[in-house]
């Protein structure tokens, strides 16, 4: 398998999966790896990272192999391309820019996520994408007085292999 990829769960009013992915450039991709590896997740979920693929769907100016696995898994799964055609990677030798950055979700997600890219590179060669809840989340035990504001929801176990 070419492609490295580590999910967690998060619960803030309900349970979403975030599995970050990333395939190499160079090492060869196919269909049926990706679905293997949404196979795994529980919905609904979001799939992101740097997939070093190209298509005019999100942006790029090409299409390579890469780019038409995508599409095709984003066709066949039903699933949803957060993108909205904006540049998310810096290629310094050529001073050129592309969408190789992805954010997949399902698409009981769609309506609830607002997808950025911060327009700083910040030292990286890949722009900072952000994605948000469209509606602010109310949160009853978000902060205490005695300074944390972060509290526990639930065990985590232990890493899982997918």
């Amino acid at each position: 398998m070419s492609l490295q990829a580590v999910a967690v769960q998060v619960s803030i009013f309900s349970t979403v999966t975030i599995c970050n992915i990333y395939l190499p450039p160079n090492a060869p991709l196919n269909f049926r790896e990706l679905q293997e590896l949404i196979d795994q997740l529980p919905s609904p979920f979001i799939l992101l990272g740097d997939f070093n693929a190209h298509h005019l769907l999100w942006g790029c100016q090409d299409v390579n192999s890469r780019g038409k696995v995508v599409e095709r898994l984003l066709t066949e799964l039903d699933l949803t391309l957060l993108n909205d055609g904006s540049n998310t990677y810096f290629h310094s030798p050529t001073q050129s820019f592309s969408a190789i950055d992805l954010s997949i979700c399902s698409p009981s997600l769609l309506l609830d996520l607002t997808w950025s890219v911060l327009g700083n590179l910040l030292g990286s060669d890949h722009f900072p994408v952000v994605i948000s809840y469209a509606t602010p989340i109310a949160c009853a035990h978000c902060a205490n007085r005695g300074g944390s504001s972060i509290r526990p929801t639930g065990k985590l176990s232990g890493p899982k292999q997918i």
